[in-house]
């Protein structure tokens, strides 16, 4: 797989991923078997499940408020539902980067953006510096009798 630019010329489409993992069930690209040199029918895949030596357990159901929230027409519950990304960004100890594509949609569902290039994740060390403002993984660890009043600070 290529790196993808801006440009239009260097844009490579792998189209859909239509290969599944026999071992998992994984939708995968072709591009992610392994032993590219050889062409297979079915291919073998690693990145998801090491041929069947990695097994997840199964999602627990949520607990019914969270589903009530994720699911609800309510104040409350579209309120969540517009305020996931910074909700998910107060819970994370790494901050996704990369170059952002701007150009998608705005719509209905949840946002989303389209990195293109190298990806990578931002950490912070375990305490922020003199003066600064806790992040990350700092809002659990510095202060921990505030903690609530840190994360919540962390959206402003």
């Amino acid at each position: 797989v290529k790196p993808v630019s801006t440009n239009q010329d260097d844009y490579v489409d792998e189209g859909d991923p239509d290969h599944t993992c026999v071992h998992c069930g994984a939708i995968m690209w072709y591009g992610e078997r392994i032993n590219k040199s050889k062409y297979r029918r079915k291919p073998i895949f690693t990145l998801c499940c090491m041929q069947g030596q990695v097994q997840l357990p199964y999602l627990k159901k949520p607990p019914d408020f969270l589903m009530k929230l994720l699911t609800g027409n309510d104040k409350l519950s579209k309120h969540f539902q517009r305020n996931t990304r910074p909700y998910n960004m107060v819970f994370s100890f790494t901050s996704l980067g990369g170059k952002v594509e701007n150009s998608l949609k705005k719509g209905a569902g949840p946002q989303m953006f389209q990195l293109h290039g190298e990806n990578y994740h931002l950490a912070r060390s375990l305490t922020p510096n003199e003066g600064g403002k806790s992040a990350f993984g700092q809002l659990y660890i510095v202060d921990t009798e505030n903690e609530v009043e840190n994360r919540s600070n962390a959206l402003r």
